[in-house]
């Protein structure tokens, strides 16, 4: 009797229980876990990075491309709103014939609401003219389903234009 009712305890429990997973990227500096839907932060971190690198390293050129890349990985519910603003990032770029690049920084990994706030200089170009350079911060927001990440926003927060950094330097 004693035995059955702790194989009917343990099989109970293991209804309940999330599996951990250990994902190792192709460029191994670091692993990442995976537990329900909770991710290590270093995970969250270099995802951050990946989509910002998607969203703001662009030109008209590439734009739809690394938007279509980046759309696997939204969260359906803000699907259709992701694909809109990359459509109305295409025709920007090319009315204004530029392209972006962004260097990151630093992050700021907030785990328990699954944020990152990506701060790096936002390079705008024609042809090869930089022709400005602000300092952005940037919020990705995830969201988990069956252990798997998904974007569910990427906003801009905050921007200090180049005098502003003159005058942080000053001070």
């Amino acid at each position: 009797m004693c035995l059955l009712t702790v194989t009917v305890l343990q099989t109970t429990l293991l209804f309940f229980k999330t599996e951990k997973t250990i994902i190792n990227p192709p460029e191994l500096k670091q692993s990442y876990w995976v537990e329900g839907n909770t991710f290590s932060p270093a995970y969250l971190e270099e995802m951050a990075l990946y989509f910002s690198h998607l969203l703001l390293d662009v030109s008209a050129a590439n734009v739809l491309y690394q938007g279509d890349v980046l759309l696997r990985y939204v969260a359906s519910n803000e699907y259709g709103h992701f694909k809109a603003k990359l459509l109305e990032e295409q025709k920007r770029l090319k009315a204004e014939n530029v392209s972006l690049n962004f260097n990151p920084v630093d992050c700021v990994v907030v785990p328990g609401q699954m944020t990152v706030d990506v701060n790096g200089d936002l390079h705008t170009f024609v042809s090869d003219k930089k022709i400005s350079q602000h300092r952005e911060t940037y919020r990705v927001v995830f969201t988990g389903k069956a252990g798997r990440l998904f974007l569910k926003s990427f906003q801009l927060i905050k921007t200090a234009h180049p005098e502003e950094n003159k005058n942080d330097a000053t001070s």
